[in-house]
């Protein structure tokens, strides 16, 4: 016999709510990190030795890990994404089925 498929849609939207709470954690986190920030940008000076040298540096570190946050909110994003049309998917075709063998019950065709 073969093996046997078996998948739970409610399970499958309880976790893209979930995954959807932790999209709504991450992007509260970058955005409060690029408030925080831009808030300290310049910090290093404008005009001396340090500023020219960690100047640079500061910006490509504050822009590096920003759009290494907006990269993960997209991640989490489409995970919720994928959930939510897989579970609709699942549930569309578990509908089906019973569907179909509702109907080939009253045909009496079982």
């Amino acid at each position: 016999m073969g093996k046997v498929f078996s998948a739970n849609p409610g399970d499958i939207q309880r976790a893209a709510r979930i995954q959807a709470q932790i999209q709504d954690i991450v992007d509260n986190a970058v955005r409060d990190f690029h408030e925080d920030a831009s808030r300290t940008a310049g910090w290093v000076g404008r005009d001396d030795s340090m500023a020219r040298d960690l100047g640079p540096r500061d910006e490509k570190e504050r822009h590096g890990s920003e759009e290494t946050g907006e990269a993960l909110l997209e991640a989490v994003a489409s995970m919720a994404r994928v959930l939510n049309v897989n579970g609709n998917i699942i549930q569309g075709a578990q509908n089906d089925a019973y569907e179909a063998i509702d109907d080939a019950s009253k045909s009496g065709r079982h």
